[in-house]
């Protein structure tokens, strides 16, 4: 049916297309392990820095164009909410609208 050489061209193929599909998925929305990770920065982080308070991390979400991860909390309470951002294993930014250090 197929040729040794159009199977090795239709594999070839097969294969550059999950290449290119899995560096478009990491692009856009980033290694999975590093989610982890940023996801157990911010827990230590945020029982470091405010032990008095509980809280949850609700979603990680990846922003590709500065490559850093956006993780939001909530208070156990639900009176305080933001965002944090990591970048490169650390915690780079906290939202201004996060009611913290005031």
């Amino acid at each position: 049916m197929y040729s040794m050489k159009g199977k090795a061209i239709l594999l070839s193929i097969l294969v550059l297309v999950l290449l290119m599909s899995g560096f478009i998925y990491f692009f856009l929305n980033g290694n999975p392990a590093e989610k982890g990770k940023s996801r157990e920065i911010v827990t230590t982080y945020l029982k470091e820095n405010y032990p008095e308070e509980s809280f949850k991390i609700t979603n990680v979400a990846y922003y590709p164009g500065e490559g850093i991860y956006i993780v939001h909390v909530i208070s156990k309470d639900g009176k305080t909410e933001g965002n944090l951002d990591v970048r490169n294993g650390r915690i780079i930014t906290e939202s201004v609208e996060f009611p913290f250090k005031q």
